[in-house]
């Protein structure tokens, strides 16, 4: 049965402190709270492995509104899909969007910032442009991966020659729709419909870079009203999780929580954390 997300994160639990109470097998979510010079950030395990978790209020008010007023400013345009690393058009997908250089304003450069001292186990510098999407009514984004497969080296583009896969999917929340809009995520049984500020992240690829194949996902169908969001796809190069993380299994979540990943001895950073 699909687990639906909630705009309440963790009903009736406050977020936890104490790492040592973890049950990384879990079922359930997890709420915690984990802090990085001396900046608290609330995570919610949504599910351990494969990864998928919630980082809420992860946008200050401030930063999610003047963010969503630049997207709206801009000229979007009608989105497509990704064919062996070509763009064609398709039924698959219906909303409009635009890329938007890191640097693009003030306020743009400092979301990227602000995630990049938040969330410290990822490399956002290598992470290609936001993607800013708004689906209308009747908008949505068939069942998909966004790791990227090619016939031939042939076709690899500029991110893939000098960056490489897609290593895993930040997407930030700036508006919700009133009817539908969620993200369903097939394999792993759940539907995450969030609230504007808040953000998830997944792993699309594990952690010798092949295809996390319990990574697909989609967007639902807008019933009613407009969801607007911003994706980071944070690229391979240079991530400190991957010689970390152990091989042929999905990247656990435990790896993006930064007292746990750092407190492992080198030695036995071939070895999964949850052993």
């Amino acid at each position: 049965m699909s687990r639906i997300r909630q705009d309440e994160p963790c009903p009736n639990l406050n977020f936890s402190r104490a790492m040592y109470f973890w049950d990384t097998n879990a079922e359930n979510s997890i709420c915690l709270t984990y802090l990085h010079n001396f900046l608290p950030v609330d995570m919610e395990i949504v599910s351990w492995s494969p990864t998928l978790v919630i980082y809420r209020n992860l946008l200050t008010p401030r930063q999610a509104s003047e963010f969503l007023d630049f997207i709206e400013k801009r000229d979007m345009v009608m989105q497509k899909t990704s064919d062996n690393g070509k763009s064609i058009e398709t039924t698959h997908r219906r909303a409009n969007g635009s890329f938007i250089d890191h640097g693009a304003t003030e306020v743009t450069s400092e979301v990227h910032n602000w995630v990049q001292k938040r969330i410290p186990a990822l490399n956002f510098t290598n992470a290609e442009l936001f993607s800013a999407l708004s689906y209308l009514p009747g908008g949505h984004y068939s069942v998909h991966y966004d790791y990227l497969s090619y016939r031939s080296e042939k076709e690899h583009d500029w991110w893939m020659k000098n960056m490489r896969n897609r290593i895993g999917t930040l997407i930030f929340v700036l508006k919700t729709a009133e009817k539908g809009g969620g993200t369903v995520f097939p394999s792993i049984g759940t539907t995450i419909r969030i609230n504007p500020r808040d953000a998830f992240f997944w792993f699309n690829a594990q952690a010798d870079e092949e295809k996390e194949m319990l990574a697909d996902h989609g967007g639902c169908p807008i019933y009613e009203g407009r969801k607007v969001i911003t994706t980071l796809w944070v690229r391979a190069k240079n991530q400190p999780i991957l010689p970390m993380a152990p091989t042929g299994s999905p990247i656990h979540a435990s790896w993006l929580i930064p007292t746990f990943s750092s407190a492992i001895d080198p030695k036995l950073r071939s070895q999964s954390p949850v052993e």
